[in-house]
């Protein structure tokens, strides 16, 4: 069965550090920033706060995952948690706090990430590749970013490592070519850990 084109950003599924929830920093957001969504990487401004990821920014500037927020809500005139950022419902004196997997100065930590329609091959093991931040969804507060194939290339200021692929060799918990996202061609499933060696390292 032919995989299906549904992005869910990215997952984290483990790595060379504690469990992710115990690997949770708080960042802040300003009041009037961009919505965010689970799952959608996120960069370091150069105002001190955090901001969902934009393609082609510097590598150095990937902060980590975004994993929820806590705010004062306007509207409800309480804090809440939420597992998404929706870009308003904040007081202009106020600051979002955002909870985040760190993906920079941290321990590495693999994620799980659709592709594209051109989907990832086996040969794409070892380079680098920018992600397309598509549209996180307001219902589960998912985030809608996959992996951008054409991006692909050994350039040391990408932000995510191929690592492999899901399902290759029996690996991560998957037979070969078994379950959403293993088969082989368009929107199928990688495994990839932040590039945030120093300022980012080159692909192979």
């Amino acid at each position: 069965m032919a995989n299906t084109n549904a992005p869910f950003g990215l997952r984290p599924i483990g790595g060379m550090g504690a469990p992710p929830n115990f690997q949770l920093i708080t960042c802040d957001i300003a009041y009037n920033a961009s919505a965010i969504f689970t799952g959608d990487p996120v960069m370091r401004l150069n105002t001190g706060y955090i901001a969902k990821w934009s393609a082609t920014t510097a590598v150095s500037q990937l902060a980590g995952i975004f994993m929820g927020c806590q705010y004062l809500s306007s509207s409800l005139g309480r804090i809440i948690r939420n597992n998404y950022w929706p870009g308003s419902d904040v007081a202009s004196n106020q600051v979002v706090t955002g909870f985040i997997l760190p993906a920079n100065l941290a321990a590495p930590s693999y994620y799980l990430i659709q592709t594209d329609a051109t989907g990832a091959a086996f040969a794409d093991i070892g380079l680098n590749f920018d992600v397309n931040m598509g549209t996180g969804s307001t219902v589960t507060g998912r985030s809608g970013a996959y992996l951008d194939i054409s991006t692909g290339a050994a350039t040391a200021t990408l932000p995510f490592r191929l690592v492999n692929l899901y399902g290759a060799g029996g690996t991560w918990g998957v037979q070969d070519n078994v379950g959403p996202g293993s088969e082989a061609g368009a929107y199928n499933w990688a495994i990839v850990a932040a590039n945030t060696s120093g300022a980012g390292s080159t692909g192979i």
